[in-house]
């Protein structure tokens, strides 16, 4: 099991955000809290906005916040989002072809693995993988 290092980002993203959800919060404090580079996360909020994660507010005093409240993000459906495209091997790949195709089995196993991972992330929401909430919150 590997996460792109785009999934690891948006996961800790949504993590921060859930610390206070009702505070709007800029890329930049987020990339220098979150020890990630600016171009990078804006890239994953605008993923997570795409989604359904996240929201966006314009102007000078907008930012970022969670889209729902963190009992309602399942990991599962976060991971899947960022994922999805991913093939787990080269012959899911929509141009992969195979010259053991015709004998091989595998390709079924690990779509159900696959399956079977997302369902078991989707047991999970964003609230339940979130401790000590206040940690990262910024003073006042």
């Amino acid at each position: 099991m590997h996460l792109l290092a785009s999934t690891d980002f948006a996961l800790r993203a949504l993590l921060f955000l859930a610390t206070d959800p009702e505070r709007l919060v800029n890329t930049e404090t987020m990339s220098r809290d979150l020890g990630i580079s600016r171009n990078h996360l804006q890239k994953v909020v605008q993923a997570l906005v795409a989604g359904g994660f996240a929201r966006t507010i314009k102007g000078p005093r907008g930012g970022v916040r969670l889209a729902h409240p963190a009992t309602e993000i399942r990991i599962g459906a976060v991971v899947r989002h960022f994922e999805e495209h991913q093939p787990i091997v080269a012959c899911f790949a929509p141009e992969g072809q195979c010259v053991i195709e015709p004998i091989c089995g595998l390709k079924g196993v690990l779509a159900g693995a696959q399956s079977q991972y997302y369902d078991f992330l989707n047991g999970y929401t964003l609230a339940d993988c979130l401790r000590r909430p206040r940690f990262l919150s910024p003073a006042p």
